[in-house]
């Protein structure tokens, strides 16, 4: 009975990892747990379970000066945390006997170490949709706690809102357990699509490559072909979708190249500061660029001209306009930090991704202006790969968040797509309906445990996503 027992914990342990692996449900709840900390002014949290015991996943932290500011990370029992309770309501009895079987520690004289009246509080609990913690794990902070379900009724996650007592009073808490129930199901709502994805990503994805790239990048769209062409930075080349090895060679310029795009001619690819112009039977030109600045993104305007990204690393600067052999690279525009895709989004402007601020921008350059479009939590993954989709909403891929999201007009996610890979590189839409969503990645730099659980890090990608994007244009330099 003992083996059994630890057997059926070691494969609930495991259901419970999976669930919050991936960044879908970060991303997903990231724009509740801000609604909710701006409408109540108090600290909003996503936990997951971990064993018998709650982790702090995500956080929005209130503007008070006092406040609850649990450490991101921090287990907590479940017995006596309001997330740890909505997710224990809604465990089977065999699942809540395991983690009831323990001892349950006393916090205060509030906390519940009774099973048999914790079940009993448990049922309440689900009745109503919603727990509270009333000072059981801390005197004087009281929270109020929703799960998160998926399709089946079980518990994914769970959310809450915290503060101080003499700001959450019990009749206010009755009246955020009723917000907090209805923002779980809202999330709950999104994610169903993205837990069907994560629990088929193996067979919904189809693998263009038959070996992978240290680190693919610029998957670029060719129309004329109906092919998708992507590079591999650190063994220069542009390969091909269902092209054996390397399309193009680039070891002739023993360096990495960190973009690439298609231009009526051949290709541009970007390499250190310079440029270097070639096509399917070789190298051509060599357009250098300043010596201070390091081109990261090239992207084709809708008037076909080519626009570059370019870091200062010294001044932590991004350049960002149209290159040319004359003058090379003409700054429209200049953001702080450096920026990681440039993507066109027709009369909107160009979006722009800063991995290191968490943010996209939106340049406009008919204007000179620039605002920033979004701001996505770090734990949903730094915004990487832009694509831009025909409503002229921004898709991102997110390092290490496992995930490409949509954004809507408003900058919110919309959409979150489950990946197979943790570093999604680069993203674009192709296919012969654009409704294919392309993603490069890399293997160059993961661990030995990160290749093991994402053995398709490296590969050429696509999934169907239904939704049609903008095409790439060629370039003229």
């Amino acid at each position: 009975m003992a083996a059994v027992a630890i057997g059926r914990l070691l494969n609930f342990l495991e259901l419970a990892q999976n669930a919050w692996s991936s960044s879908d449900l970060a991303s997903i709840a990231s724009v509740e747990l801000r609604r909710l900390r701006d409408l109540t002014g108090e600290t909003s949290y996503l936990a997951v379970q971990e064993g018998t015991h709650v982790l702090a996943l995500g956080r929005f932290e209130s503007a008070h000066d006092k406040r609850s500011n649990a450490r991101l990370g921090a287990l907590k029992p479940m017995h006596c945390t309001s997330q740890g309770k909505a997710i224990l309501s809604h465990l089977s009895d065999t699942q809540l006997e395991l983690v009831l079987s323990g001892e349950l520690t006393s916090f205060t004289e509030k906390t519940i170490t009774d099973p048999a009246q914790l079940r009993a509080h448990l049922s309440i609990v689900r009745a109503r949709g919603y727990a509270m913690d009333d000072e059981e794990i801390v005197l004087g902070t009281r929270c109020v706690g929703a799960a998160i379900l998926d399709p089946d009724g079980k518990p994914v996650a769970a959310i809450s809102v915290a503060g101080p007592t003499f700001r959450i009073t019990p009749e206010r808490a009755e009246q955020l357990g009723k917000e907090l129930s209805d923002a779980a199901k809202r999330i709950s709502a999104q994610l169903e699509p993205t837990l069907k994805v994560s629990a088929k990503a193996s067979t919904d994805f189809c693998v263009w490559s038959t070996a992978s790239a240290f680190a693919g990048a610029s998957p670029r769209w060719g129309a004329r072909a109906g092919t998708m062409y992507w590079a591999d930075q650190l063994a220069p080349s542009i390969r091909a979708a269902g092209v054996d090895g390397e399309f193009i060679s680039l070891h002739a310029l023993s360096q990495s190249v960190s973009s690439f795009i298609l231009t009526e001619a051949g290709f541009v690819c970007a390499v250190g500061a310079d440029l270097v112009l070639g096509d399917g039977r070789g190298l051509h030109e060599r357009i250098e660029g300043a010596p201070n600045l390091i081109v990261k993104a090239l992207r084709t305007s809708p008037d076909n001209r080519v626009w570059a990204a370019a870091f200062d690393a010294e001044a932590n600067m991004s350049r960002i306009g149209p290159v040319s052999r004359e003058s090379g690279l003409e700054q429209v525009f200049e953001l702080q930090g450096e920026v990681s895709d440039i993507a066109f989004a027709g009369e909107l402007g160009i979006f722009a991704a800063l991995g290191s601020r968490q943010s996209i921008y939106l340049l406009e350059p008919s204007t000179g202006r620039r605002r920033k479009f979004a701001d996505l939590p770090k734990v949903a993954g730094a915004p990487g790969a832009l694509a831009v989709d025909a409503d002229l909403n921004p898709w991102i891929g997110l390092a290490d968040g496992w995930s490409v999201v949509k954004l809507n007009e408003n900058g919110e996610i919309e959409r979150t797509i489950a990946l197979p890979v943790p570093r999604p590189t680069g993203i674009a839409f192709g296919g012969e309906n654009l409704s294919q969503i392309f993603i490069t990645s890399a293997r160059s730099g993961l661990s030995r445990e990160s290749l093991t659980n994402a053995p398709l890090s490296g590969q050429l990608l696509s999934i169907e996503v239904g939704e049609r994007g903008l095409p790439d244009h060629l370039g003229k330099i």
